[in-house]
C-alpha cells in the first residue's frame, strides 16, 4: 500500500510540475517580409557614330561627347555624315543604385583588314535609377590613323550595368 500512496504522489507531483510548466510558457508569431525589385536590364538606342571623316598624313582623333558633339584633330570632318553619342536605356527598379562599367581597354573597329580603336569611353549615368528607367549617352575617342585608308569601320562595345 504504501508503494500504491507513494505512486499516486508522484503521478499528482508530476501533474502540478507539469501544469505549472505550461503556466510559465508564451508563445510569439514573427513576420518574415521581401522586397523584390524588377532586374536590372540595358538596351542600346541609338549606335554610337563618329560620322565621316578624312584622314591626312598625321594620325589624329575624334573625340565624342556624351552631349553628340565632336572635337577633332588631324582629320578632316565631311558633311552629311552621322555624328551619334551611343544612347542607351537603363531599366530597373525605382530609386535603386548601380554601377556603370565601360571597356577598360580600347576596343576595334575594322574594315575588311583595316582597323582602328576606340577608348576613353564616358557616359551620363547617374549611378541612381530616378524611375524605373533612365537615359544615358555615350562617348568615347576614336584613334585614327595617319593616312588610314578608307572604309566603313564597325565594331562593339560593351556596356554593363549591375545592382549596388
Amino acid at each position: 500500500m504504501n508503494s500504491t500512496k507513494s505512486i499516486i504522489a508522484l503521478a499528482a507531483a508530476a501533474a502540478v510540475v507539469s501544469a505549472t510548466s505550461g503556466a510559465m510558457a508564451a508563445d510569439a508569431t514573427g513576420t518574415a517580409n521581401a522586397s523584390v525589385v524588377a532586374a536590372i536590364g540595358i538596351t542600346e538606342n541609338t549606335q554610337m557614330n563618329f560620322g565621316t571623316i578624312a584622314s591626312t598624313a598625321t594620325a589624329g582623333t575624334v573625340v565624342l561627347a556624351t552631349g553628340g558633339t565632336a572635337t577633332d584633330t588631324n582629320v578632316t570632318r565631311l558633311a552629311g555624315g552621322t555624328l551619334a553619342a551611343g544612347a542607351f536605356t537603363i531599366s530597373g527598379g525605382s530609386g535603386s543604385a548601380y554601377t556603370i562599367t565601360m571597356p577598360a581597354s580600347a576596343v576595334t573597329l575594322t574594315s575588311g583588314s583595316d582597323t582602328m580603336t576606340v577608348d576613353t569611353f564616358t557616359h551620363t549615368a547617374s549611378g541612381t535609377l530616378p524611375a524605373a528607367t533612365e537615359a544615358i549617352s555615350v562617348g568615347a575617342t576614336l584613334a585614327v590613323g595617319a593616312n588610314q585608308a578608307a572604309g566603313t569601320y564597325a565594331g562593339s562595345y560593351t556596356v554593363t550595368v549591375n545592382y549596388n
